[in-house]
């Protein structure tokens, strides 16, 4: 996708099933997401996480959610040496091209609210402001899957 080509997204209905969903995923308006913060201790992040756990690895743990029609959200909390948090990765897996833009387009305005405009990248945008954290939001599109890849950094 030409990322000339990448229209601003469209703001959609609050009581939306979308919105809900979008409001789900990042739970908090507090911290970096869903309320936790860089340097946060990962077990103590794991145990207030409400979606479950699914994977533990030597560099993150993955925590999980999947809704009634059946699509996933997969959140993996990526650790340093010292068991901090270090990066957050979020990966939605929708049922229709249509839905995963439209949560596109409510991760969008979720994020534009709290670190304004950003720089259109490949297939999304990049929220990179100098002492914040580096945000990249991407449509993920091909025969098997559509969603969204959504990516925190320090």
């Amino acid at each position: 996708m030409n990322t000339v080509a990448l229209k601003i997204p469209k703001r959609r209905s609050e009581n939306s099933a979308i919105s809900k969903l979008s409001k789900k995923i990042f739970d908090s308006n507090e911290g970096i997401f869903r309320g936790f913060r860089f340097g946060q201790d990962l077990d103590e992040i794991i145990s207030q996480e409400r979606f479950k756990v699914f994977e533990k690895e030597k560099e993150y743990t993955g925590v999980s959610f999947t809704n009634t029609k059946m699509e996933t959200i997969d959140i993996l909390y990526f650790k340093n040496v010292f068991n901090k948090l270090d990066k957050i990765q979020v990966d939605v897996f929708m049922n229709t091209e249509k839905s995963a833009n439209d949560l596109f387009d409510a991760f969008y305005f979720q994020i534009f609210e709290k670190h304004g405009f950003p720089i259109p990248i490949k297939d999304g945008y990049c929220w990179n402001h100098e002492f914040e954290t580096k945000i990249s939001l991407t449509k993920v599109e091909n025969q098997i899957e559509q969603g969204l890849l959504l990516v925190f950094e320090k």
